[in-house]
């Protein structure tokens, strides 16, 4: 065949284009100098005529190119696997097989197995720079006839920017329908081998296709097997462990420890108040959370220990080896790294834990005995609000006790079980009652009057906090409404939990009930603690924003003991501070809680809130807070909280006027 310098001209043109790309563009630089190479050996194989110069100046084009091809998916897809690899053997050994056995040379042959290895490797969803590519090989393998679409093609592949595609599967139907094709046209050539003659390469090529797809069909199985036993023992939403693997693993550790006569530690972590954060934000945000738990609690992991998601809301660390005080540190450490708030959907969340530690083998001996006595630890931890607790026995009382009163706490509301206390408030200066705060009791048909610490928090675990807030404004707000009507001008306080600050619609449900109890809504204060903003500081603001549109006054609860920061303070715009009565009822013995509570009342005072001292039991602190210019006390030494018929009748019996505390004898019930 006679020399045509157009078409040698016309690749080596290709051939500068890919060059350029190669040498401008970083990214696929190699497959872009792959892509020149085989232009110009093509270029020079049109030079050399006709020949074994020009057959082997042909292959080598074609071979580069096909390498060009492979070094560009790779480049654009850097995660390939196996499987991919094996994809990639069969899809070109089987194309050149058949190119083989009608009678294609070899550069025909080896550009037709580099496009279809290409495409393969590309797990058969190429982006259009790898489909150019392909073709652009494909066309190459056709020598002259081919060589403008080929130049044209590589070289378009080199210059066009694309996004990566995203990786795909590495088993579909299409990656399905392709090992097929392959497998079948290698064991189509193989059986006409039995009865007609076949070129030797064609039929090493197609037991290559049939070797490469037996390997491939041995390792699917394999991950397979290996994907499911991984999957077993593996939490789908975290990629934690599981339940049952968190059981083996404590199986085996207590196997060990026996040999090696040492202990070994549980932490059972469950979140607080986590069932109100998903039926207030959606499961999704739940899950969110969920997610980003993992990572902070496996960066506490030592070597040897293990790490899991039991379920729901619940995680497990096995600690080896662990005494009480290894496991206590360990605690500690958790619920350090929960502080620092989630990011969900541009939500700052704040998320507290309640840890149960057990003990091997000094409180079981057995895996599920340890997981029983740390949900019971850990069940005592969130009844007490201590964060943490070890086992000990006196818990498994509670825990059964605890099982009762869960499946009670829907019924006691529907029955009307609950009742409010309330607690009066006064000016430290005049003695004046200027309120009362209402405080939910339950009196149990069995169990007598039960106080908020032995139900609370199975109210939050239950996730009634929305129901109980409902049902104590509303109460409130009767009896209250129902004493000023009587003429005592007193307001009320009632606090409010984590879900209900997480509810956009409070504002619109309290406004609906100072409406239908006419009740000035200057004479409701409704209280947040501290952990409570802490949740969620910038949904809290809005919430409380727009509580104070309505009329009603809001005040920050235990003040000083909690997470609040006095940015946050700032933040919120509450009209009332109230200081934590962890340090009121020690003013007069401790000269640090002293010195904070003065602290805190001057605090209040330059930011033009009402400082409200809680705890106050004696009449000295009274005296001591009156001087330092708190306004007002709330505490057993004024009274103790009292149903709304005993606070009638206390109301009664004070002077009109009275301004001595002593005046006031305090009613106990």
């Amino acid at each position: 065949m006679p020399h045509d310098p157009a078409v040698g001209a016309l690749l080596l043109a290709g051939a500068v284009a890919c060059a350029g790309a190669g040498v401008v563009r970083p990214a696929g630089r190699l497959a872009h100098w792959a892509f020149a190479a085989a232009l110009v050996c093509a270029a020079a194989g049109e030079a050399a005529g006709a020949g074994t110069a020009r057959e082997r100046l042909a292959t080598a084009a074609c071979a580069v190119a096909a390498a060009g091809v492979v070094a560009l998916v790779l480049g654009r897809s850097p995660l390939v696997g196996r499987l991919s690899w094996l994809d990639a053997a069969m899809g070109s050994s089987s194309a050149a097989a058949v190119a083989v056995a009608v009678g294609a040379g070899a550069p025909e042959a080896i550009a037709a197995g580099g496009a279809a290895g290409g495409l393969a490797l590309s797990r058969w969803r190429p982006d259009p720079l790898v489909l150019l590519a392909a073709a652009g090989t494909a066309a190459l393998g056709a020598g002259r006839l081919g060589a403008a679409a080929a130049a044209g093609a590589l070289a378009v592949a080199s210059w066009l920017r694309t996004a990566p595609p995203a990786a795909g599967p590495e088993f579909s139907r299409v990656v399905l329908t392709a090992i097929l094709a392959f497998a079948s046209a290698a064991l189509v050539l193989l059986t006409a081998g039995q009865f007609r003659p076949v070129d030797d390469v064609a039929v090493v090529l197609a037991i290559a296709t049939v070797v490469a797809g037996m390997a491939r069909a041995g390792l699917t199985v394999t991950e397979r097997l290996r994907d499911s036993e991984r999957r077993a023992v593996t939490d789908d939403l975290t990629g934690l462990s599981n339940r049952r693997h968190l059981i083996d693993r404590l199986r085996a550790a207590i196997d060990q420890a026996l040999v090696l006569d040492r202990e070994l530690a549980l932490l059972l972590v469950d979140l607080d108040g986590f069932k109100e954060l998903n039926d207030t934000l959606g499961h999704h945000a739940g899950d969110e959370v969920l997610r980003q738990i993992g990572p902070r609690l496996r960066a506490l992991l030592r070597p040897g220990d293990t790490l899991a998601r039991l379920g729901g809301d619940e995680f497990a660390l096995v600690l080896v080896p662990a005494d009480e005080a290894t496991a206590s540190a360990a605690g500690l450490r958790v619920r350090a790294a929960l502080e620092e708030p989630f990011a969900v959907a541009g939500i700052r969340l704040h998320v507290d834990a309640s840890v149960g530690i057990a003990l091997f083998p000094a409180h079981a001996r057995d895996a599920l005995g340890l997981l029983q006595r740390a949900d019971v630890a850990m069940y005592e931890a969130k009844r007490m609000r201590t964060g943490h607790e070890v086992y000990l026995p006196a818990g498994d009382h509670h825990s059964r006790q605890r099982l009762e009163l869960i499946g009670e706490l829907h019924g006691a509301l529907q029955a009307g079980e609950l009742v409010l206390h309330y607690q009066p408030r006064a000016l430290l200066d005049t003695g004046a009652v200027r309120g009362v705060e209402a405080l939910v009791r339950w009196q149990h048909p069995q169990r007598g009057l039960l106080g908020p610490a032995e139900f609370l928090p199975l109210v939050e675990q239950s996730g009634l906090t929305r129901s109980l807030t409902a049902f104590v404004l509303d109460r409130a707000l009767e009896e209250i409404g129902a004493l000023r009507g009587a003429g005592f001008d007193v307001g009320v306080a009632v606090n409010l939990g984590p879900a209900d600050l997480l509810d956009l619609g409070l504002p619109a449900e309290v406004e609906r009930l100072v409406q239908a109890h006419r009740f000035a809504p200057e004479q409701l204060e409704l209280e947040v603690s501290e952990d409570v903003v802490m949740a969620d500081v910038g949904r809290t603001v809005e919430v409380l924003i727009a509580l104070r549109a309505v009329g009603v006054r809001t005040a920050l609860d235990d003040f000083g003991a909690g997470h609040a920061a006095l940015a946050h303070l700032a933040q919120l715009h509450v009209d009332v501070l109230k200081i934590d009565r962890s340090f009121v009822m020690r003013v007069m013995e401790s000269e640090r809680d002293a010195a904070i509570v003065r602290t805190l009342v001057d605090l209040g005072r330059r930011l033009g809130l009402q400082v409200v001292a809680e705890g106050v039991e004696t009449a000295d602190a009274w005296r001591v807070l009156a001087e330092w210019g708190c306004q007002e006390a709330q505490g057993n030494h004024l009274g103790r909280p009292m149903s709304a018929d005993a606070l009638f009748a206390w109301l009664r019996q004070l002077p009109e006027h009275a301004r001595e505390p002593q005046l006031w004898a305090p009613v106990r019930s």
